[in-house]
């Protein structure tokens, strides 16, 4: 069972802009085990696995590793060209400079930056003069380049800030766990900032381990590496153990050795608070229930530490716009037989 769901509006915006027939679209949605209606609903979940499917799906049917959302199509071969052309680097800076270099090569319908200011640096997308591009195209490249630069160096590089160009949309809750970090929008620029002290980090992956990272893609770039002792993380692993006991925020602190203080500071720099982190792991939770094993709606709101089954039902109907049963209904096809690796 996964641990997280994330907005199908993640979803909507890689398929709407992938130039596939909607017919062909809604064959893959439903080989994902997703209902095609539930595309344009704005609090519809879905998990990684999902995801990750359909991008390989739609990257394999366009022959377009970017998904019709560049100017040009990225040919297949063409981020494995780039791995290999970083892992040589002898730090994260040359890393960095090379993945520039590499892109800028083409024409994607932007150029990318790396910028240095005082104790920060910046990697900056920045849209070709005349284009507009769409969220999907910042928020992807940003994300999957600074995962793959943190597995590079083996260390997950604390962001210190992460603007956006366009205004929040309405999934902009789930930025969080794209970035962990502090997120703004309707900025000047679209990049992620961090601590230049970074720059120096050796790379440390063999081509062996990054021919067995490529193997594994794109569900491997879902994740960014020791993301796990984060506080967002932590919380969520203790708020699990706990159930059906929700700690207070204040007891949570004294449990990670911190004062409310410096957690909610701590927390605010994660792009998160400790509502909800809460809110998010009840909600998950309840999902894995409903789609992975037979428990009764009424076992399933005890468990998760509500006083009644009805209280459950409103807060489920507030976070996904359906009810339990109607949940588990239109959920009822699943992803677990599915691999990475399948074919449609």
């Amino acid at each position: 069972m996964e641990n997280r769901t994330i907005s199908i509006a993640f979803i909507r915006n890689m398929v709407s802009g992938c130039g596939l027939p909607k017919r062909y679209c809604a064959e893959l949605l439903e080989r994902a085990g997703i209902d095609p209606e539930s595309i344009n609903s704005e609090r519809a979940r879905v998990s990684p696995t999902q995801l990750s499917l359909l991008n390989k799906w739609i990257t394999d049917a366009t022959g377009d590793e970017g998904m019709g959302h560049y100017r040009q199509p990225q040919k297949p071969g063409t981020f494995h060209a780039l791995a290999h052309y970083q892992q040589t680097a002898v730090d994260l800076e040359q890393a960095i400079e090379r993945n520039v270099r590499f892109y800028n090569l083409f024409d994607f319908g932007f150029s990318l930056a790396l910028i240095r200011s005082g104790d920060y640096i910046s990697y900056r997308l920045q849209a070709d003069l005349g284009l507009t591009l769409t969220d999907w195209v910042y928020e992807q490249h940003l994300m999957i380049n600074h995962r793959f630069l943190s597995w590079l160096s083996g260390s997950p590089i604390p962001l210190y800030r992460v603007n956006f160009n366009y205004p929040a949309p309405v999934h902009s809750g789930e930025y969080h766990y794209l970035f962990f970090s502090d997120t703004r929008f309707n900025q000047d620029h679209s990049e992620i900032i961090f601590h230049r002290q970074y720059l120096s980090l050796p790379i440390i992956r063999s081509t062996a381990e990054l021919d067995d990272y490529l193997s594994r893609l794109p569900h491997e770039l879902l994740q960014l590496p020791n993301q796990g002792s984060s506080y967002t993380e932590q919380i969520r692993r203790l708020l699990k153990k706990s159930l059906p006991d929700i700690p207070s925020y204040e007891a949570m602190a004294i449990s990670l050795g911190l004062t409310p203080q410096t957690l909610r500071r701590r927390l605010r720099q994660e792009g998160c608070d400790y509502r909800l982190i809460k809110n998010e792991l009840i909600r998950d939770t309840a999902i894995g229930y409903l789609l992975h094993d037979n428990r009764e709606i009424k076992t399933i709101s005890y468990q998760l530490g509500f006083s009644e089954p009805s209280a459950f039902i409103r807060s489920f109907k507030k976070w996904t716009g359906v009810t339990p049963h109607q949940y588990r209904d239109n959920h009822s096809l699943g992803v677990d037989s599915l691999k990475s690796g399948d074919k449609i």
